[in-house]
């Protein structure tokens, strides 16, 4: 076979196939960065499964054999993008031995986060991205297992400095923290004044953690 045959050939292999698969970690970020890609042209998160295959240059059987369902996939998206941004904003914190500060601090740049200009990030909270509240159910625990694991130096800190209740639990905190970010991201509360946020972080949570 000619040599141009052959890279042509090469060249339209789809990657997922038997003749060119890749590892699975590879695979995975391909697949998300096409559902990201997806997510954003949409404008939300009524992607499917047939429309990211064809954007990652995969037959739909590569999709589902990583993400067996669209919940699975759009998780996926997200809990990617959280165990990023939360390596950034722990990493940011002005003064991450100051609990109140610090927790107060990673509730609300979540929220924040939203409406930065990120388009995934407003896409996948847009008005219609109605998909996203059982993927966010789906995935729980898996976000608490991320906080925890960067959260959890500071919660261990602040507790021996008496900071925080001696009764509180690393996961019990992070629960608490991924839900009243959740709420403040509800249609209710998301376009209210960062002000009113932040009080509602001060007297409903804070109090409840910080000694």
């Amino acid at each position: 076979m000619a040599t141009s045959a052959i890279v042509t050939q090469q060249r339209n292999r789809r990657w997922g196939d038997d003749r060119a698969v890749h590892d699975d970690e590879d695979a995975c970020r391909r697949l998300l960065d096409a559902a990201e890609r997806c997510i954003v042209r949409r404008g939300d998160t009524q992607i499917r499964m047939a429309e990211v295959a064809d954007e990652a240059g995969v037959v739909r059987s590569t999709v589902y054999r990583y993400y067996p369902t669209r919940d699975e996939l759009l998780l996926g998206v997200v809990l990617r993008r959280i165990e990023t941004a939360s390596a950034r904003w722990v990493s940011g914190l002005i003064d991450p031995r100051d609990a109140a500060g610090s927790i107060r601090a990673l509730v609300l740049k979540p929220v924040a986060a939203v409406d930065d200009g990120d388009a995934v990030n407003q896409a996948l909270y847009a008005s219609e991205s109605t998909a996203l509240i059982p993927v966010l159910e789906l995935g729980a625990d898996a976000v608490a297992d991320i906080m925890a694991d960067h959260v959890g130096p500071l919660f261990r800190q602040w507790k021996a400095e008496g900071q925080i209740y001696e009764d509180l639990t690393l996961r019990e905190t992070v629960q608490w923290m991924s839900a009243a970010t959740s709420f403040l991201l509800t249609t209710t509360w998301r376009h209210r004044p960062a002000a009113a946020k932040r009080r509602f972080v001060d007297r409903y949570l804070i109090r409840a953690l910080v000694r």
